[in-house]
């Protein structure tokens, strides 16, 4: 699937995409090869695990309408097409594969089998979107007016601008800091982030928001749950 506007020129020979948007052009992995490679990922997988030898049929859409799609190839056509071609598609793929290939409890085992081996993917978002982790504004927003930072006073969270209170805001700062940082926090580390001052403070807070504990006494860190 490839939310891409503007002119897509497929080149076969090179197995490449160029876009052409605002008068602007660039090329682009072909994602026909993208998607051949992850067919034949699956495939290898279906192996590994016992799995029938199945057909797996891949395609490229299109999500936008208006976006142009050309090629040199007649090929291209039968793989790339817009997201309302797709249930079109699909009913052809049917009747290419009439034979029954896997039954009912084959077909169960396989979902059971994907779900057990399935890993979530863990990436450094900072390093994936290339942002200095030094530029981002720490502090607690406020849940109401989303200012920033929250001045925490007398056991709650005070929004200096609207002067909104809360007993809970410094949970997203800290969902906020597994996400872009680690997935780990110590209690400096927490206090240097949410402009806390106090070392009792964040023990407690940290100690209020049922999270994973690793490490004893100083060395003692949060951990972001499975």
């Amino acid at each position: 699937m490839k939310n891409w506007n503007g002119t897509l020129i497929f080149e076969p020979e090179f197995h490449q995409v160029i876009r052409i948007h605002n008068e602007k052009e660039e090329a682009f992995l072909d994602p026909i090869s993208q998607a051949e490679h992850q067919s034949r990922q699956l495939k290898k997988w279906m192996a590994i695990h016992g799995f029938p030898d199945i057909p797996v049929e891949f395609s490229v859409v299109i999500s936008s309408p208006s976006t142009i799609i050309k090629s040199p190839s007649n090929k291209t056509s039968k793989k790339v097409m817009h997201a309302h071609r797709l249930l079109t598609n699909l009913n052809s793929i049917k009747k290419l594969h009439s034979i029954e290939r896997l039954n009912e409890k084959q077909i169960k085992k396989m979902n059971q089998t994907l779900l057990k081996k399935h890993v979530d993917h863990d990436i450094d978002v900072m390093k994936f979107i290339k942002v200095n982790p030094d530029v981002i504004l720490t502090g607690v927003h406020c849940p109401k007016c989303g200012s920033l930072p929250m001045i925490y006073h007398w056991g709650k969270w005070r929004c200096t601008v609207c002067k909104t209170t809360s007993d809970t805001a410094h949970h997203q700062a800290v969902e906020d800091y597994f996400y872009l940082i680690k997935p780990s926090i110590t209690n400096a580390e927490f206090r240097k982030f949410t402009h806390l001052t106090s070392v009792f403070s964040a023990s407690r807070l940290l100690g209020q928001m049922n999270l994973h504990l690793g490490g004893e006494k100083k060395n003692r860190f949060y951990i972001k749950p499975s």
